[in-house]
């Protein structure tokens, strides 16, 4: 089922709300009650100039996405992102290898390692800004690097972003009008945080976290637009057009799209058949929406759902 929502922006209006450091964060401004919106053209013109919620331009129904099985070694796919030139990246959880997938068969353009034998870590999201790959670690961690010919052993930079003792990490993507990479907080550890739904900002050019979260939404906001009250991240991408965030939650079986200033757009509930693990997701040059699921036992597989004409069908 989708649900379109829409909440008065709240969240972390730059220089306002927050002022602490990272270890113990205050929450000064919480603004707005949630309103559950039938008619589309309500949104219209609102929220930041988003206009129809992007999750309602697919067909999440059984009939709507266009599946398809991973080879053997991407079992266990953790992360999705698009290249500027419209090439689809995907990584395992267990070390750095990274992988060029052919949506269409499922199978391996081009393999590289990060490191001579793969970086260690449990790699939770990736991201391509421009030619600067990125892998992001449970812990916290981002590990910059190239792309490299198949076959290969590419060079790394670590950055030890201290968000460990925060939360714990999951999901990553960049966020070109603030030429950032925004984290999701899948669980989080510091007290300030919890009941929160998280996202962490880190600017390309210091690489050094922003001192306040891009989004910190709390979670009865989430259950008021018909979620639930819990949301554990898995994955975040940025909608190329409007700029909105769509964030996938494993553990919950659903995703939610927010303005870029926070606002609750749309929620998803997806369907265990189809998605039992959802792990990765990004967004094509022409506008469709992949979504990547471990194989739990089995192959991993990859969902492409194109963008409707006209809206997407609302799954039942």
């Amino acid at each position: 089922m989708i649900r379109a929502a829409l909440l008065t922006p709240f969240s972390v209006p730059r220089r306002r709300a927050l002022r602490a450091t990272l270890g113990s964060l205050v929450i000064l401004f919480l603004l707005g009650q949630p309103m559950v919106l039938t008619p589309r053209i309500d949104l219209l013109g609102q929220s930041g100039g988003a206009s129809v919620p992007v999750l309602e331009s697919f067909d999440f129904s059984s009939e709507g996405g266009i599946k398809v099985k991973l080879p053997g070694e991407l079992r266990e796919i953790s992360g999705l992102a698009t290249s500027g030139d419209g090439r689809v990246f995907g990584h395992n959880d267990e070390y750095g290898r990274v992988y060029e997938i052919d949506l269409a068969t499922g199978s391996i353009i081009n393999a590289f390692n990060v490191g001579r034998f793969g970086v260690p870590g449990d790699f939770e999201g990736i991201a391509v800004a421009g030619e600067r790959f990125f892998l992001l670690s449970s812990a916290g961690d981002l590990v910059e690097f190239r792309e490299g010919a198949g076959g290969s052993a590419v060079a790394y930079q670590v950055y030890p972003l201290g968000l460990g003792r925060l939360c714990e990490m999951e999901g990553l993507a960049f966020e070109e009008s603030q030429n950032a990479l925004l984290l999701p907080c899948k669980t989080p550890r510091s007290r300030s945080l919890k009941d929160h739904l998280v996202v962490f900002s880190v600017p390309l050019t210091s690489m050094t976290p922003d001192p306040e979260p891009r989004i910190l939404l709390p979670l009865k906001d989430l259950d008021s637009a018909g979620l639930g009250k819990n949301f554990h991240p898995s994955a975040i991408e940025v909608h190329p057009e409007t700029g909105s965030l769509v964030l996938v939650a494993a553990r919950e079986e659903a995703m939610v799209e927010l303005s870029s200033d926070g606002a609750i757009l749309a929620t998803v509930d997806l369907k265990r058949k189809s998605h039992p693990q959802p792990e990765g997701l990004t967004f094509l040059p022409d506008g469709s929406l992949v979504i990547a699921n471990e194989g739990q036992g089995g192959r991993g597989t990859v969902t492409r759902y194109p963008r409707a004409e006209g809206g997407g069908r609302r799954t039942p």
